[in-house]
């Protein structure tokens, strides 16, 4: 009896390097925040990675799909008990995250004798403007941090190791955030962020301040290579949903070329 609390915690490390060892390889994400609102980012997959939650809220992550679309499901759940039973201001990120989507993942990666979900995500929180837009970080565990609006505009970055954030977060704060004032702006600056992300583990990391992203990285056809959603201030302030996903032309994509 005495062996069980390790067995026990012998098994949460074991599922724990198994969950990272099949989150290897995932395509980065980016959350980046501006004037326009909030822009998502990632790397195309076969099925999608940026999902519209509520009607300033949206999630990405990487992942299984079918442990995505779960955790899709519970924050979308969450986030219209939380409208229906209070108000609509009472939906937040914050709520969903700590008493939907963190109990739910901390629960199922207990459960040891059950399969675990893979999963990795960014959940983002429009306000009336980027100094109010929010970011949590969320782990297949049940962990979760937030994300202040400043770095926000420097970009959230997420991906198959966990010290990618960091990395990148360390780099970023050593210079200011970009103006954003347009789509165009943001989505250039997206892709030269996940461009530094996808530099090969194991290889020293070119420093932000010394990267250029290489010349391919901006080859023609950036639609059809990365995914995108975005949260549109002026959607909201319309009175309608903020979740739209920007026209090639907005993102400056059309000819394939970074500005």
């Amino acid at each position: 009896m005495i062996e069980e609390p390790y067995r026990w915690l012998e098994a949460v490390q074991n599922r724990r390097e198994y969950i990272e060892d099949q989150l290897r390889g995932a395509a980065p994400v980016v959350a980046l925040s501006g004037e326009p609102g909030i822009l998502l980012v990632a790397g195309k997959a076969s099925t999608p990675k940026i999902f519209e939650i509520y009607d300033h809220l949206a999630l990405a992550g990487i992942g299984h799909p079918a442990d995505l679309e779960k955790i899709r499901q519970t924050a979308i759940e969450t986030a219209h008990v939380e409208g229906f039973s209070r108000s609509r201001a009472d939906v937040s990120a914050r709520r969903i995250v700590s008493y939907g989507l963190a109990g739910a993942l901390k629960n199922a990666f207990e459960q040891i004798f059950a399969a675990p979900l893979l999963f990795r995500g960014i959940f983002v929180e429009l306000g009336s403007s980027a100094s109010a837009d929010q970011g949590w970080l969320i782990e297949y565990d049940g962990g979760y941090a937030g994300v202040d609006s400043e770095q926000l505009r420097r970009g959230a970055l997420l991906g198959a190791r966990k010290d990618l954030w960091t990395l990148w977060r360390e780099e970023s704060r050593k210079f200011p955030p970009i103006p954003g004032k347009s789509w165009k702006e943001l989505a250039g600056h997206a892709l030269a962020v996940l461009a530094w992300a996808a530099q090969a583990d194991g290889e020293k990391r070119i420093p932000w301040e010394e990267f250029t992203p290489p010349s391919a990285w901006f080859a023609p056809k950036l639609a059809d290579r990365f995914e995108v959603g975005a949260l549109s201030r002026e959607a909201a302030t319309g009175g309608g949903p903020a979740f739209l996903v920007p026209e090639s032309w907005e993102l400056g994509w059309e000819e394939g070329q970074k500005e």
